[in-house]
């Protein structure tokens, strides 16, 4: 059987849950400071929640949904995906194989360069 991580104490749910809104937060560009104005609470609160320390209570989900359209579902480790994050998703693999092409074209670069100095 596999190690289970180590939470130090946290509620896992709250660990994902918080993981996952600093990847949402990050994704649409808004600081925790703007979150935290957002919710109505203090910075170090946000810290707690995004950390996994705080659970996101009902008031802030509903803001999450209604005022910042975030799928909760995705906050939560659900399996729908927001049209967000299947954008970013898109672009990382449009990112993702333009590195792989970019790569590769280096690559043969660099065995050409090899082949002219070695007919020279």
């Amino acid at each position: 059987m596999g190690k289970r991580p180590n939470y130090n104490g946290k509620n896992p749910s709250n660990v994902l849950a918080g993981r996952n809104l600093r990847y949402f937060i990050e994704t649409i560009g808004m600081s925790r400071d703007e979150l935290a104005e957002k919710l109505g609470i203090e910075r170090d609160a946000v810290n707690k929640i995004l950390n996994g320390t705080n659970a996101i209570s009902g008031p802030y989900n509903e803001i999450l949904l209604n005022e910042l359209n975030c799928d909760l579902n995705f906050i939560y480790g659900g399996v729908a995906r927001s049209e967000m994050l299947m954008n970013e998703i898109g672009m990382i693999e449009s990112v993702e194989s333009k590195r792989v092409l970019r790569e590769s074209v280096f690559r043969m670069m660099r065995y050409l360069m090899d082949v002219l100095e070695f007919i020279e």
